[in-house]
């Protein structure tokens, strides 16, 4: 805790000294100030004293993040250093007093989504835009759908985004445009930014090149994962079992390398699969039953349509469009007034030895 309460008013720990008293301004318990060569000043509640509104330990990166963090937003005004909240019980890291006020968190320890989804809506009901700032635990990541659907945000110019703060460094990394591969993988772009200004001019224009996997590398990746037993496909394959299919024997017109958002969990294609194998066990499909179906494939490949602080909904429904145009011009499906009338099935492989078999016949 860098502010604390005294006579005289609030008092920064960088300029109290150790002969006066001090509280917390939130608890009004007495507080302690430590001073020093490793961890910045500080103070601390008496352990038998925990506040309602502590946040988490105050290590040398934490402490310096939030000073540091106060001088990088300064631009758009004074920084007041962890406010109190007392309508929504929350303390901030940094705040800036706005026509639209802005909270500022640096996360450098572990929280749970719902922490973060219980702090976003506090901060929400005040009408007060939060900049979630994540430290060095987070950035070691691999990119990740935890850190996705917990910390990931629109911002103007930089499309969904991950904020670090680099306290070494002393300046921010901006993981932007995050996107999902067909297959799976998770991808951004990433900037350095030092000022201000530049994270509110976005980022110069630049084009991630990805590299997809062709049918023949997937369907193998597919098949050596069926044999080890990978166990997040094993329900997939389960469920399409009971269609009479096989997962590596899916039609060619499934396979895309369309970039989505990060919503589709093991891969948009295995979401496909799922769908086309589910539709075509149809007779006639209504608009509702469409939509269960697709919620329940979603479950079933471990995607998710919302996180904390972004709505995916409309990707979802853009991508469910563009299959059900597919299965429509393969004559698969015909609309009618509840929704549609099913006729066969597109063509399947029995497995990735047929499919291979009948991929090297058409190649000759």
């Amino acid at each position: 805790m860098l502010i604390a309460a005294h006579m005289s008013g609030l008092v920064d720990a960088g300029a109290a000294d150790r002969e006066s008293d001090y509280w917390c301004p939130a608890c009004q318990q007495p507080v302690v100030l430590h001073h020093g060569s490793q961890i910045p000043p500080h103070f601390a509640h008496h352990p038998q004293t925990p506040c309602h509104l502590a946040g988490e330990g105050e290590t040398r990166q934490h402490l310096l993040g939030k000073r540091q963090l106060a001088t990088f937003f300064s631009d758009w005004g004074p920084v007041t250093l962890e406010r109190i909240l007392p309508a929504i019980q929350q303390r901030a890291d940094g705040w800036l007093d706005l026509p639209q006020p802005v909270a500022l968190e640096f996360q450098c320890s572990f929280i749970s989504r719902a922490a973060v989804a219980q702090r976003t809506a506090g901060y929400r009901r005040i009408a007060c835009y939060p900049f979630w700032l994540l430290g060095s635990r987070y950035a070691q990541q691999k990119l990740n759908w935890r850190l996705i659907e917990r910390f990931a945000c629109w911002l103007t110019g930089w499309d969904l985004c991950l904020l670090f703060w680099e306290v070494d460094q002393n300046r921010l990394r901006v993981a932007h445009h995050l996107r999902q591969t067909a297959t799976g993988a998770y991808i951004n772009e990433t900037v350095w930014v030092t000022t201000l200004s530049e994270l509110v001019a976005g980022p110069t224009p630049c084009t991630t090149v990805v590299r997809n996997p062709g049918q023949k590398q997937y369907r193998s990746y597919l098949n050596q994962a069926l044999r080890r037993a990978t166990p997040t496909l094993r329900p997939i394959q389960e469920a399409l079992y009971l269609t009479g299919h096989q997962v590596t024997g899916f039609p060619d017109c499934l396979m895309t390398t369309t970039l989505t958002a990060p919503i589709f969990g093991q891969g948009l294609i295995l979401w496909l699969i799922v769908l086309t194998t589910w539709i075509e066990e149809q007779a006639d499909m209504t608009f509702l039953t469409l939509a269960e179906l697709s919620q329940r494939a979603l479950l079933l490949v471990n995607g998710r349509t919302t996180a904390v602080r972004f709505d995916g909904r409309s990707a979802f429904r853009q991508e469910q469009r563009k299959l059900l145009t597919l299965l429509t011009q393969a004559g698969i499906l015909r609309p009618t007034t509840q929704g549609w009338r099913v006729y066969g099935h597109l063509k399947w492989s029995r497995d990735y030895a047929d499919w291979l078999e009948n991929d090297e016949k058409n190649g000759c």
